[in-house]
Parts: C-alpha cells; sequence; structure tokens
C-alpha cells in the first residue's frame, strides 16, 4: 500500500515562498517520489484556502513595504483598507493563481474534504477534548477521514495535539526534519 502525506499549509508556503531550504529540500524529494507514485501527497480543500489567504496577505505586505508604510499602517489596511486590498489582489492574483496551481494541480497533489463516511463524533472531540481550533479541526478531520499516514505542519501547538493521531513532523524542527528523512524518505 502506498503511504500518504498529509501537507499542512505552512509547509507549503515554506516551499512555495522558499522560506526554509530544508523544508523545501524535503517537499521537492516528496515531488519525485510522489511522480514516482511511491508516496501519496494530499492536502485540504481547508487548506488550499487558507494558502490562497497567506499567500495574499504575503504580496499584499510586501507591497505595503515597498510603499515604505508602517508596520501600524501595513496591519490597518490589511484589516480595513478595501481599496488597497483590491489593486493588491488585481496586481497578484494572477501570480498567486499560477503559484499554487503549479504547485497543488500540476503535481497531482489531492485535495480532500470529509469523506462520507467520517464520524462526526471525532469531528467534535478534536474541538472539545483536543482544544483544535475550529480551522485545524477541518484540516485534521480530513486527514483522520482518508487515514492518511504522515502528517507534515510547522504547528507546534497542532502538532502537540495530535501526535498520538499521526506519524506527524515538525520539519521546521532539525530533529524531527532528520527524523522524517531517515525513518521515511529513506524508506519509500
Amino acid at each position: 500500500m502506498v503511504q500518504s502525506v498529509f501537507l499542512d499549509t505552512d509547509v507549503m508556503l515554506d516551499y512555495l515562498e522558499n522560506r526554509n531550504k530544508e523544508v523545501r529540500d524535503i517537499i521537492a524529494q516528496l515531488l519525485l517520489l510522489h511522480k514516482k507514485e511511491r508516496v501519496t501527497l494530499v492536502t485540504s480543500a481547508f487548506n488550499i484556502a487558507e494558502l490562497i489567504d497567506k499567500e495574499f496577505e504575503i504580496h499584499f505586505i510586501g507591497w505595503c513595504l515597498k510603499e515604505k508604510m508602517s508596520c501600524d499602517e501595513t496591519l490597518s489596511k490589511l484589516r480595513r483598507d478595501e481599496e488597497y486590498f483590491r489593486v493588491v489582489s488585481e496586481n497578484n492574483q494572477e501570480t498567486i493563481e499560477k503559484g499554487i496551481q503549479d504547485f497543488v494541480f500540476k503535481n497531482k497533489i489531492a485535495v480532500l474534504s470529509f469523506p462520507e463516511s467520517y464520524e462526526y463524533q471525532e469531528f467534535y472531540d478534536l474541538i472539545y477534548k483536543r482544544q483544535l481550533k475550529s480551522q485545524d479541526a477541518v484540516v485534521v478531520a480530513t486527514a483522520q477521514g482518508w487515514k492518511i499516514t504522515y502528517f507534515l505542519t510547522n504547528d507546534s501547538n497542532l502538532a502537540k495535539r495530535i501526535d498520538d493521531l499521526f506519524d506527524v513532523y515538525k520539519l521546521r524542527d532539525e530533529k524531527l526534519r532528520e527524523a522524517f528523512r531517515n525513518n521515511v524518505l529513506e524508506t519509500i
């Protein structure tokens, strides 16, 4: 059986924005293994929506910095100024869409939502017992429903709360990154 690797938003951003070379290298290795059908790469529909949001925020804040806006001005415009949002959106939408499509769709990363057979009691448990934020609960429930093997994230809080559900690896943590390389990549 081919093992599945779930990519959380922050891991995809590390790859797309080249924020962390080590994480980017691991994702590049996984993409090669995925193309050879030795592993399946998956994410959730929520992660794609969040990825679009985060990419837009990165471009928006970059534009504000280019305009030499202060941190306060940037935060104010990020939350309230529809005209700035429209301008930055129009200027960056195509770039953001192309980057995400090239990464997710050209690489045929599966974008999942809850399977019909998902036990919703587990969803309540994620929110109430594990105290996950609703968006994290959606992501984890999707991964649970599809019985993924490995969950890659950089969110320490999330990783602690779900480490008994999956093999969770925080790829920015050097020890866990090396463990993933040694225990997973080399065995696939």
